[in-house]
């Protein structure tokens, strides 16, 4: 009896004791969690920001290679919205630096361009990408060609866009040489030479292939009806007043042809598009 005591009075400490191992096991646990999927999330967001750093790092890498081995420096940090035109980019910085050009034999000159991108204005870059600059071609685009600029900012003053505008012949000789005035591809589709298009840079109008159908009208005197069933285009109104039928009063059907009942319609012809501006190469 006195042993039963005695155990049931130390019951209740390690029963304490037991509380307090388990809740320690728990915690142990749940920061072994915590440290696994923090660590899981830390590396989410590292590749998330490599892989922007590397996208805006070849969007830099094409303005670049537009302007070819006349490109200028931009040994300051700039924010990447004034390229992109977009908010969002704000926080991200970009500078690139022009090597010393080679020149081969044959007179090719040979340049790199070292471009880095930066993150809410820090010291080191997130990205760097090398792009190599040739008089021999790459991005190198010759006087009074066409490229297509997806962006709001225009590129550098190299080129110009295709809105008709007046070319500065003190400014652009060279263009002015070709042309006087830029063409104008504001909301039109660009097409090539041949087959059914026009003549080269004339303006050709909008066009559908022929629509044809045909339906048939039975009956013999004042009784008239379109054949049924009509489809497609075609549907019919029944009338029981008006003028059409010879002031007789004669009730009678109205055929209406309306293409909005098998295909989208608008008030042009157009294909699935997606608007981007149009420059030419002026200098």
């Amino acid at each position: 009896m006195l042993l039963y005591k005695k155990i049931k009075k130390k019951r209740p400490a390690f029963m304490l004791v037991s509380a307090l191992l388990a809740t320690l096991i728990l915690m142990m646990i749940a920061h072994g969690f915590m440290l696994m999927y923090g660590g899981q999330f830390t590396y989410l967001q590292a590749a998330k920001t490599a892989s922007e750093g590397q996208q805006y790092a070849e969007l830099v890498g094409e303005k670049v290679k537009l302007e070819g081995i006349d490109a200028e420096e931009v040994t300051s940090k700039t924010n990447l919205d004034t390229l992109t035109g977009n908010d969002k980019d704000k926080d991200w910085q970009y500078t690139y630096e022009i090597s010393d050009g080679t020149e081969d034999d044959n007179g090719n000159i040979f340049k790199v361009a070292t471009i880095k991108i930066y993150k809410d204005g820090e010291n080191s870059p997130r990205y760097t990408y090398e792009v190599p600059l040739s008089s021999l071609g790459n991005g190198i685009l010759p006087v009074g060609s066409i490229i297509t600029w997806a962006l709001e900012i225009n590129p550098d003053d190299n080129y110009l866009e295709c809105n008709g505008q007046v070319v500065d012949g003190n400014k652009y000789p060279k263009l002015y040489a070709l042309m006087h005035n830029t063409p104008d591809y504001r909301g039109v589709f660009l097409r090539g030479l041949g087959g059914n298009s026009t003549s080269l840079g004339e303006l050709q109008g909008d066009a559908i292939r022929n629509i044809t159908g045909s339906f048939m009208v039975a009956g013999n005197g004042n009784d008239h009806g379109l054949g049924q069933p009509q489809s497609g285009a075609f549907y019919q109104s029944w009338r029981t007043s008006g003028s059409e039928w010879g002031n007789n009063g004669t009730p009678y059907y109205m055929t209406y042809f309306d293409a909005s009942r098998v295909v989208p319609v608008a008030v042009e012809n157009r294909p699935v598009n997606k608007a981007v501006r149009y420059f030419i190469k002026a200098k």
